[in-house]
């Protein structure tokens, strides 16, 4: 049984704890928050967990064997270094650092101490992904050829103190939204050799950016992805994605009653969303635990991890400067 002292007490921690109570193997049976709504958090999504104040004190005080950091980009580091230097596993919401050094840190770190270690890197585990994964290899499409994802939504509001506006915290939409499909397409594709960006931005009490990036991959495969924090408050979620090669074409949209249209293969063929609804949160989560009880290296690496956060940071100095950026230029 694994016993998560969770650090959070917001959004994404509520989703975590949630999975957790679905989750055999695991019991949130601490919660540290510098929220002030921590003893409330804890009382409804993990009933009779310990609560605190500071991180490191659950860390030496409670009887937790992992910690999970729901919390702001920045703290992710120093969180994980807490964990690894106490012998504590640990999973941490994405991206796993704010820059390339911090994110080198955290590798080495893990790797030093051994403890299992796994960033959330949880459109993996998104059923509509997991599946076209899944044809892609199989060949279904057969040669990759262009990769083509969108996520797009209005400015999260839900940061503490509006976190998210500040770039020098999140990063902004390229590097909080926008890995999650750079490491959706690099799990594909392979390692990315290049990026160019065009980004528009502007701040209306909350950070508005809308950016369109392409990238080239080493094997030659074309990618492209758009990501917006630019829509109206209201404007539902969307993503979708569009993954040609040479013998066929997998699309998916959160807009179309089918989770994924398959064309140009053996078998073209409309796939219901209901089919693929599940908890990817859960999944995620399940996962975790599942390597923790077995021993076994989480399928997301801190070298996946941190080459995701090298991507979204080579995106961003790319629309800053207006021109490619190699990947090898990234924290060098």
């Amino acid at each position: 049984m694994q016993r998560v002292g969770l650090v959070g007490s917001g959004l994404m921690a509520t989703t975590h704890a949630n999975s957790y109570q679905e989750i055999d193997d695991a019991e949130v049976v601490a919660v540290a928050s510098h929220g002030e709504n921590r003893d409330e958090f804890a009382a409804e999504h993990a009933p009779g967990a310990d609560v605190y104040y500071d991180p490191e004190e659950m860390m030496d005080d409670a009887d937790v064997t992992v910690i999970d950091a729901c919390t702001p980009t920045p703290t992710h580091r120093p969180l994980i270094e807490a964990a690894a230097d106490r012998g504590l596993d640990a999973f941490s919401e994405k991206p796993m650092a704010r820059t390339v050094e911090d994110a080198e840190t955290v590798v080495n770190a893990v790797e030093e101490s051994g403890i299992t270690f796994m960033t959330g890197h949880v459109l993996r585990f998104f059923p509509e992904y997991a599946e076209a994964k899944r044809r892609i290899d199989d060949g279904e499409i057969g040669t990759p050829g262009t990769l083509r994802a969108e996520r797009l939504s209005s400015p999260p509001r839900y940061g503490t103190e509006n976190w998210f506006s500040d770039k020098s915290q999140s990063g902004g939409v390229l590097l909080d939204m926008a890995i999650h499909d750079f490491d959706f397409l690099r799990w594909v594709a392979g390692d990315v050799e290049r990026v160019f960006t065009r980004t528009a931005e502007w701040d209306n009490d909350h950070l508005h950016q809308h950016a369109a990036v392409h990238l080239r991959f080493e094997d030659g495969t074309v990618g492209q992805v758009e990501t917006s924090w630019a829509y109206p408050e209201d404007t539902p979620f969307t993503t979708a994605y569009e993954f040609a090669g040479s013998e066929g074409m997998l699309e998916f949209d959160s807009r179309d009653e089918h989770s994924i249209r398959i064309s140009g293969t053996a078998d073209d063929a409309n796939v219901p969303a209901s089919a693929l609804k599940t908890s990817p949160y859960t999944a995620e989560l399940r996962h975790f635990v599942d390597c923790l009880e077995s021993g076994t290296e989480p399928e997301i690496s801190p070298q996946d991890a941190r080459e995701a956060v090298k991507i979204s940071l080579a995106a961003i100095e790319s629309g800053e400067r207006g021109e490619p950026v190699e990947l090898s230029e990234v924290g060098a």
